[in-house]
């Protein structure tokens, strides 16, 4: 099946969707003359972003995320390069409803506030780990300490 995508001065162009989502958003970066590292994504008339770029398995069939003989409007995802932060979604339009740039800013703001969570937990996964590391050299370091050597009897066995 194909979709409408929507760029420009209300221009667009037909894309087959029968194809893994890697492809298709290098195809529209390619037909945009866009490049290679920039990252898109698609939004519907309401604004609603498919996150195609944050596919996990960017080999899959784009189909089920795009109903056939839709219209999307190709949007540019802008990030901080050093920490990766989000910090707009802007249609790829010339005159964009402010509407549309209100919902995107505000999936923006959504975006970046699920990061910082996904951040946290990490940064608390790590402490976890180390602290339970560190208990455990601990436990270990005590048992050692703890061990003594068994009192002699005095009385030996001996073979003959």
């Amino acid at each position: 099946m194909f979709v409408y995508l929507r760029h420009g001065d209300n221009e667009q162009f037909l894309v087959n969707t029968n194809c893994p989502v890697i492809l298709l958003l290098e195809h529209i970066k390619a037909k945009l003359e866009l490049s290679k590292t920039d990252l898109v994504d698609l939004c519907d008339e309401g604004g609603a972003l498919k996150l195609l770029f944050l596919s996990r398995r960017l080999e899959d069939c784009a189909r089920p995320q795009l109903p056939p003989r839709c219209s999307f409007t190709v949007c540019s995802v802008n990030r901080r390069a050093m920490d990766g932060a989000y910090v707009s979604i802007s249609p790829l339009l010339a005159n964009p409803d402010p509407a549309l740039l209100e919902t995107l800013q505000t999936q923006t703001d959504s975006l970046e506030k699920a990061r910082l969570i996904q951040l946290r937990s990490q940064e608390v996964d790590r402490f976890q780990k180390t602290v339970k590391s560190k208990r455990r050299d601990r436990a270990v370091r005590l048992n050692a300490a703890e061990v003594k050597p068994l009192p002699q009897t005095g009385r030996r066995n001996r073979r003959n």
